[in-house]
């Protein structure tokens, strides 16, 4: 690799770990805690870095950090080189690669995402042992900052955050539309912290449709199971509502739902070997519902 002025450079991968946090949390003191250094040594790690590449790769908008057009395209590659160097790693060491993860994810991606996920994850590394926290995507990143969870894929919940995939929400029903001619509309929704429930009352109250909750399950079988029995409508995610409910729309005077975020949340992936090489096959669970989706 060489810089702009056409020498070989040489980035150490410290460097580039250090720059992946950065771009993550847009805040060196954020940075310093995550990788349990010092602000100040984390601003060095930045400068040098920037004098290696030999472009700004942080621009300062006041106090708001963001990247450059370089700094975007450096942090692209730096992911590549930092799951490289982690399945390199990895490999190197598999025999010895022995513990424990913790995935905390919300119910519907614990149905239909993570048993995939576990299964490939276990046939590259049978002694390393994943325990899966299944909870509401605001009590997972809670758990995350307490230490006690490793990963955790959530819905977007204004944290920077690395976006795996967009999931599309739809409002869903069973065949037999006469439901929606009800004077209120039964809804079935999870507990009061989801955002999808969040943004189905606010559309409905948008539009002045009058609702009320009917059913509400911390689970997904549970919010499906109600809506094929014909008892409610429900905002689900597109990638586990299934073949057995009628998806609605404007079409039948209900709104459209805003997409949804999914992001990887870790704190210690950049330098744990088993919570990187797990984060890569959270990565391809989501990359290969996306080619599916497409």
């Amino acid at each position: 690799m060489k810089n702009i002025d056409g020498n070989s450079m040489h980035i150490p991968i410290d460097l580039l770990r250090t720059f992946m946090v950065v771009a993550e949390t847009r805040n060196y003191t954020q940075t310093g805690r995550k990788i349990s250094k010092s602000q100040s040594a984390v601003s060095m790690q930045i400068k040098r870095l920037t004098e290696i590449v030999g472009k700004p790769l942080i621009e300062m908008n006041g106090k708001q950090i963001r990247l450059s057009p370089m700094g975007e395209l450096l942090l692209e590659h730096a992911q590549k080189i930092i799951r490289a160097h982690a399945a390199a790693m990895t490999a190197i060491n598999q025999s010895e690669l022995r513990g424990r993860v913790r995935l905390g994810a919300p119910e519907d991606y614990c149905s239909h995402f993570v048993p995939q996920i576990l299964a490939g994850f276990a046939r590259d590394y049978p002694d390393i042992r994943v325990d899966v926290i299944c909870r509401s995507s605001p009590e997972l990143y809670g758990d995350l900052i307490q230490g006690n969870l490793d990963l955790a894929v959530c819905t977007a919940l204004g944290v920077e955050g690395e976006k795996i995939f967009q999931e599309s929400i739809a409002w869903v029903t069973c065949g037999d539309l006469a439901i929606l001619e009800k004077a209120s509309l039964p809804l079935a929704v999870y507990s009061h912290n989801c955002l999808y429930r969040k943004w189905a009352m606010e559309a409905l109250e948008k539009i002045n449709r009058p609702f009320h909750v009917a059913y509400m399950s911390p689970s997904i079988s549970g919010i499906l199971a109600a809506v094929r029995s014909g008892l409610a409508v429900a905002p689900v995610a597109m990638s586990v509502a299934g073949k057995e409910v009628q998806i609605i729309g404007p079409e039948h005077g209900f709104p459209a739902l805003p997409a949804a975020n999914v992001c990887l949340y870790g704190t210690s992936g950049l330098t744990n070997p088993l919570v990187e090489n797990l984060a890569i096959h959270v990565r391809n669970a989501f990359r290969e519902r996306k080619k599916n989706a497409a």
